[in-house]
């Protein structure tokens, strides 16, 4: 076990990725990625450090964003004041 698997940003970090792996490969305006956006956010997930169990379209897209932006680093941080307490720097 390393660094990372016990810090709970980088669980989060993980679990966002998780959602958005499979919407980074397609082209910000391609056809048909609003809908798979709305398709994940009508799922129910165990989220790390939270007892929500959903995610909502808009943060789907704020993530995608984020990731194509920063990659995985940009997923560390979130916008989301519940938590900031992840932000590492």
């Amino acid at each position: 076990m390393n660094d990372s698997d016990s810090d709970p940003g980088h669980a989060v970090a993980l679990f966002r990725y998780g959602l958005i792996a499979d919407l980074v490969r397609l082209e910000p305006s391609a056809k048909g990625l609003y809908a798979r956006i709305e398709q994940k956010a009508a799922g129910e997930y165990t989220i790390p450090g939270s007892t929500r169990t959903r995610v909502a379209g808009e943060t789907i897209r704020d993530w995608l964003k984020a990731y194509r932006r920063g990659g995985f680093d940009a997923l560390l941080y979130a916008r989301n004041t519940k938590f900031r307490f992840f932000n590492t720097r």
